[in-house]
Formats: C-alpha cells, sequence, structure tokens
C-alpha cells in the first residue's frame, strides 16, 4: 500500500489501555444469568483478561485485513465516484432537455388544436360545396341540351341516333315540368323551358310525319305487316310513346291512321282467306242424312228408282275426324298447296284453320298493340288494357265479322252434327290457347261462335230425334230379323258423340242422347210390336241390342258409360224374354205344367197322370228339342258371343224347370216310389251331361 495514502476512520480508536478494555467489559457485561457464553466462561475458570485480550487481537486482525481490501480496491472506487459524478452531470443535461421538449410538446400540441379547428371548418366547407355542386349539376343536366342534340332533332335524319336525342330531350322536359313549381324563380328556368317547348313541337312534327309514313307502307298486299312491325315500329315504339305524352293529337293522329289501314290490310286477307277454304269444303251431310232416314227409296226427276245413299262415310262415323283435335301441328292450310293438290276437306278443318290464321294474328296484333300504342305508365293500369281492346277491337272487327259469317253460311245449310261438336271442340282449344297467350281481345268473338254452334248442334240433333219418331212400324207382316240401318246409324252417331264428349262431359251432349236413345228404344219396340212373329221380333230386338253394344264396343266404350249400361239392361230383359219363348216354343208343356202346379196348396192335389204324361213326352223327345233349340238360335244369331250367351240362358231356364218338376215329381210319389205305372222321368244330371255338348256349338 503506498505511504502518502491516509486513511482515517473517524470515530473508530483502538488504542486504549487494556485496563480501559477490562473497565469497559465489566461495565458491559451482561447478566450471567442470562447470558450462555458467560455463564460458560465462567464455569469453566476462563481468565476473563486473557479472553478480552484474545477479542482485542482477533478485532484488530479483522480491522487490518478490511484496510488491505479497501486499499486493494481504490482505483476501482475512485473510478466509481468518476463515473457517478460524470452521470450526475449526463442526468442533468437529459432533464434540461426533456424540459425544453416538454414545452416544445406544449408548443406542438397548441398547433394541432389549431389545425384540427381548421380542418373541421374545411371540411364542412367542402360538404357544403359538394351538395350545392350536386343540386347545381342536376339542375343543369336537367335543363341544358346539348347543341348537337338540338341540331339533331331539328334537322337530322330520322334514325337510332335521333331515337337517341329524343329520349334525351325527353327527359329534360319531364325534368323541366316536374321541377318547375319548384325552381321557377331560376333564370334557367324561365330561359329554357320555351326552347324546350318548341324542341317538343319540332320532334313531335318530324316522329309525327316518319311514322306516318312507315305505317302507309302498310298499305300493300304484298307487305308482311309483322316483320315491319317487329323491325321498324316496335325499334322506334318510343316515338310513339313521345306523341302520347308531349303531342296527344299527334299521337291520335297516328293511331286512327293505323286503325285504318291495318283494319282493310287484314280485311283483305282474311277475306281471301276465307274465300280459298270455302272452296276446299267437302260436304259432308244434307237434309236427308239422319238416323231415321226412310229404308225405302226416292223418285228422282224422271221417275227412275234413286236408292238413297245408306251409311254414308263420316255422316255418322267420325272415323279419322277427331284428329283434327290432337294434331299438334299449329300451321293453318295453305291455300296454294291445297288448290293444287285438289284438296277436298271437312268444314271443321277449314273452321280450325281460319281461327288458327285470326288467332295467331290476333295474339300478335295484341301484343303489337300493347307495346306501341299504350305507354309503359299506362301498361301498369286497367286503363292501357282498355285501351289496347279499343284499338284491337276497331283493327279486327271486319275480319271477326268474315269469321262469324263464314261459319253461319256452314250452320245455315249443314246436317253435320259431328262437324258442329268438333268445331265447338275446337273452340274450345282456342279458348284455351288464347288464355296461356293471355289475349283477352277474342272472347268476345268466342262468345259469339259457341252461341251460334250449340243453338245448331241441338237443332240438328232434334231433327235426328224427330225422324227417329217419324219411322214406322210397318205391316203386321214377318218382320226382318237382322238390325235395320237406323240401328248402326244410331249407334255410329252415338259412339261419336260419346268419344267427342270424353273429358269434357257436356250436359248438353249427354241429355241429347239419352233422348235420341229413348226414341231408338221406342222405335225398335214399335217394330217388335207390329210383327205378328213373336219369336222373330224378339230375335229382331236381340240383333238390335246387340248390334248397339258391339259399335259401343269397338269404339272403346264400357257399362261406365250410361249409354252402354242402359242398352245392356235392356238386352239382358230382352235375351230372359227370349228364353222363356223359346221354352214355350220347345217345352211349353212342361213349363205350363210346372208353373200350374206349383200354385196348388197340397202336393196330393197335383194329378198323377198329368206328371206321368209331362215325364214320358219330355223323355220322348227332350233331346231332339234341345237340339232344334241349338239350330233356331244359331241361325237366329250370328254373333258367337251373343248366341252363346242366349242359349246358355235358354238351357238354364230349361234346367230350372226341370229341377222344379223333378221337385214336385218326388214329392207326388214319394209313396209310390215303386210303382211300376208311373214313368220315371230323365234324371235332371243327364240332362245337363247333355246340355254341356252344345256349350262350344258357336
Amino acid at each position: 500500500m503506498p505511504n502518502d495514502v491516509d486513511i482515517v476512520f473517524e470515530g473508530f480508536d483502538t488504542t486504549d489501555d487494556l485496563d480501559d478494555g477490562i473497565g469497559i467489559s465489566e461495565q458491559f457485561l451482561p447478566d450471567e444469568q442470562n447470558d450462555e457464553l458467560v455463564r460458560h466462561v465462567l464455569t469453566k475458570g476462563v481468565d476473563l483478561q486473557e479472553y478480552s485480550q484474545q477479542i482485542e487481537h482477533e478485532l484488530q486482525a479483522m480491522e487490518d485485513e478490511q484496510l488491505s481490501s479497501y486499499e486493494q480496491n481504490e482505483g476501482a472506487l475512485l473510478e466509481l465516484d468518476s463515473e457517478i459524478r460524470s452521470c450526475d452531470e449526463v442526468l442533468g443535461h437529459m432533464e434540461k432537455l426533456l424540459a425544453n421538449f416538454k414545452t416544445s410538446l406544449g408548443a406542438i400540441n397548441t398547433d394541432i388544436q389549431a389545425l384540427q379547428s381548421d380542418s373541421l371548418s374545411m371540411s364542412q366547407r367542402l360538404k357544403n360545396r359538394v351538395v350545392a355542386e350536386k343540386q347545381l349539376d342536376k339542375i343543369i343536366q336537367g335543363v341544358v341540351v346539348e347543341p348537337e342534340a338540338v341540331r339533331i332533332i331539328c334537322d337530322g335524319e330520322v334514325n337510332e341516333k335521333y331515337l337517341e336525342c329524343l329520349i334525351e330531350v325527353n327527359k329534360k322536359i319531364a325534368y323541366m315540368r316536374v321541377h318547375n313549381k319548384q325552381h321557377h324563380e331560376l333564370k334557367v328556368f324561365q330561359e329554357v323551358m320555351p326552347e324546350l317547348d318548341r324542341l317538343r313541337l319540332k320532334a313531335s312534327a318530324r316522329v309525327r310525319q316518319f311514322l306516318l309514313d312507315k305505317i302507309n307502307d302498310l298499305r300493300s298486299l304484298n307487305t308482311n305487316a309483322h316483320v315491319l312491325q317487329s323491325s321498324v315500329f316496335l325499334k322506334y315504339r318510343f316515338f310513339n310513346h313521345f306523341l302520347i305524352e308531349r303531342h296527344p293529337e299527334a299521337a291520335v293522329e297516328v293511331r286512327d291512321t293505323y286503325i285504318h289501314i291495318m283494319r282493310h290490310y287484314y280485311l283483305d286477307h282474311f277475306e281471301t282467306y276465307q274465300r280459298g277454304l270455302t272452296k276446299l269444303e267437302r260436304t259432308i251431310a244434307d237434309r236427308a242424312d239422319v238416323v231415321g232416314m226412310e229404308e225405302s227409296s226416292k223418285l228422282s226427276l224422271f221417275g227412275t228408282a234413286k236408292p238413297i245413299a245408306r251409311d254414308r262415310a263420316n255422316v255418322f262415323n267420325l272415323g279419322s275426324r277427331a284428329e283434327v283435335l290432337d294434331t299438334e301441328d299449329p300451321r293453318a292450310i295453305v291455300l296454294s298447296v291445297a288448290s293444287e293438290a285438289s284438296d277436298k276437306r271437312p268444314f271443321e278443318e277449314l273452321f280450325r284453320s281460319y281461327n288458327l290464321a285470326l288467332a295467331d294474328n290476333a295474339s300478335a296484333e295484341y301484343e303489337f298493340i300493347m307495346q306501341f300504342f299504350v305507354s309503359p305508365k299506362a301498361r301498369q293500369k286497367i286503363t292501357g288494357s282498355d285501351m289496347a281492346r279499343m284499338v284491337f277491337g276497331h283493327i279486327f272487327e271486319p275480319s271477326i265479322r268474315i269469321g262469324e259469317a263464314f261459319l253461319k253460311t256452314y250452320l245455315e245449310s249443314t246436317h253435320d252434327a259431328l262437324g258442329v261438336l268438333l268445331c265447338i271442340r275446337i273452340m274450345t282449344q282456342l279458348t284455351g290457347e288464347l288464355q296461356r297467350r293471355q289475349v283477352p281481345a277474342l272472347d268476345s268473338y268466342v262468345n259469339s261462335t259457341n252461341m251460334l254452334l250449340w243453338p245448331r248442334f241441338q237443332a240438328i240433333l232434334d231433327s235426328h230425334i224427330e225422324s227417329v219418331k217419324r219411322l214406322s212400324s210397318g205391316r203386321k207382316s214377318k218382320i226382318d230379323t237382322q238390325p235395320p240401318a237406323t240401328v248402326r246409324r244410331y249407334a255410329e252417331l252415338a259412339a261419336s258423340l260419346l268419344r267427342l264428349n270424353s273429358g269434357y262431359n257436356t250436359h248438353v251432349v249427354a241429355l241429347s242422347l239419352a233422348r235420341l236413345r229413348a226414341e231408338v228404344q221406342a222405335y225398335l219396340t214399335r217394330r217388335a210390336d207390329a210383327s205378328a212373329d213373336q219369336h222373330a221380333a224378339l230375335v229382331f230386338l236381340i240383333n238390335s241390342d246387340d248390334l248397339l253394344l258391339t259399335v259401343l264396343a269397338e269404339n272403346g266404350f264400357t257399362e261406365r258409360e250410361e249409354e252402354v249400361s242402359s242398352w245392356k239392361q235392356v238386352l239382358a230383359a230382352t235375351v230372359l224374354e227370349f228364353a222363356e219363348s223359346e221354352l214355350e216354343r220347345h217345352f211349353g208343356y212342361l213349363k205350363q205344367f210346372v208353373v200350374d202346379a206349383e200354385q196348388q196348396s197340397d202336393i196330393g192335389q197335383i194329378s198323377s197322370d198329368g206328371l206321368s204324361h209331362v215325364a214320358s213326352t219330355f223323355n220322348a223327345e227332350w233331346r231332339a228339342q234341345i237340339s232344334a233349340i241349338n239350330s233356331s238360335i244359331i241361325q237366329s244369331f250370328s254373333n258367337f258371343r251373343t248366341g252363346t250367351e242366349i242359349l246358355h240362358a235358354v238351357l238354364g231356364q230349361l234346367i230350372i224347370y226341370y229341377t222344379r218338376f223333378h221337385s214336385l215329381f218326388d214329392k207326388r210319389f214319394a209313396r209310390r216310389a215303386g210303382a211300376t205305372a208311373v214313368c220315371q222321368p230323365v234324371g235332371v244330371q243327364n240332362v245337363m251331361v247333355e246340355i254341356k255338348k252344345y256349350r262350344n256349338n258357336f
């Protein structure tokens, strides 16, 4: 350690005498009873002075050790002291800097607050300017018309560019009229409004002339109106909408001119088409073609017998005529093609073709009217639909009258009930198609047509009914057992009417058929009653009923139809009556005996001789009589199914009567079973075995 370093420890003096130390030790010794060390020293007998000196030496050694440690770290301590002083200076400088920065931040905060206030003020001014700019821009855009647009409207060619400029001018006019009250004090409105009005009049005049020129192009018959409508009028339909809104007088003139020209356009075309269709008509029936046509002949002009055409094709039989309702071809008849082929057709095909043409043209015209003559605003209102109907009615009224006259001419002379009903069904289909197309303009035409068709249909059926009523029953002589032509005509007509009523279930048709059926039944009954041969009369009735049911079955009708079920009931009753009659002819004695015997109250009252006589007679001839019945039925009925049913019915009745006879016989002779004087009847089983032989004779 250097000699020039003097370390002074103030308050720490180690130069006192030992005596003084001893005194101090004694002075500060604690209570011996409470100090374990003192108690230990005292107990061991240690010399306290020596012990005190030892302690002093230990303390001196520790002091020297500490002084040596301080001397060794003197440089580090001085360096630490220097660094601490340097840090104090730096911290003092930083304190000054932070104080200055705080002052600067306060000034900046004041500037920021000022800037924020200026920014809010500027933002509000900007918003106000934007709002004002929008309002001014809207007004400017609403009233200012570009010079080029003005030039085109006044002097330019009427084309697509003209259409664009007119749409723009119309927007300006609409804006001015809507906002005139709100901004009438603005000078721009006061100056622009008169100029726009003059521009409106100029545009109206030019558009009016353009539309009238195009409408006049429709006068030529060679012009395809629908092509011109789609390529020109619908393309420039805004021109007419502009006139409707901005110049109603000019719009009315355009509309009236169009109505006048298109009225004659359609009239000429439909009149020509109707005349061409009339030349293609093939007459189906005349006044003489009724169900109750007399079977006689009528004289010609020179007195020769001229046979009446019976069962003329398609008069009563629908055949393929119903295909006019099922065809999926929507095209009308092309006159040039049909005329070259000399293709004569029934009226219902001509009627369908005319109405197809009428419906197609009417649908296209109505849609055009709705788009061209009804403005978009009015189209959403009832008035728009009324306007379209009014225009359509004026245009198509003559064409509709031609169609009605075409139908009336046919109805006045026709006696073809099937043709009239086919026309009714065609109108029903047409009604559905018009509803699908949403074209209500032809509703009145459809209603008037139906009012013409239904009464005529009813009148024709009434004539058929009256013709059957007028049929004579003939003289009381031998009757022809084959069905008369009247029956086949009625059967074919009934089947045809049922086919045309399928899916429609029209009450008028069903009621008329019921009346006609009743008259035919009455006629057949009159014919049968007029015959002297009751057996032949029953055969006649059965053959007639069977023919009716056969024709109905061939057309696919079953007992679910009232027509079929009614005739089956009549046939069943007639067959039963025939079976009783046939038994009366061949086994009348057996039938009469059984009926009389069963009326006796006591079985003993039945004559045994009578029983024996019936048994012996039956035993002798029953096989021959059954064979005779079989032969008679084979000769009378050519229909396998009907003949079999009738044979089964007759032989079934025979078994019933013979079984009843056997029962009476057994009861009467129960106690005399072994009597030889009584003739035993043939067993029922033997008869049934014999009958089975004739089961498959047909």
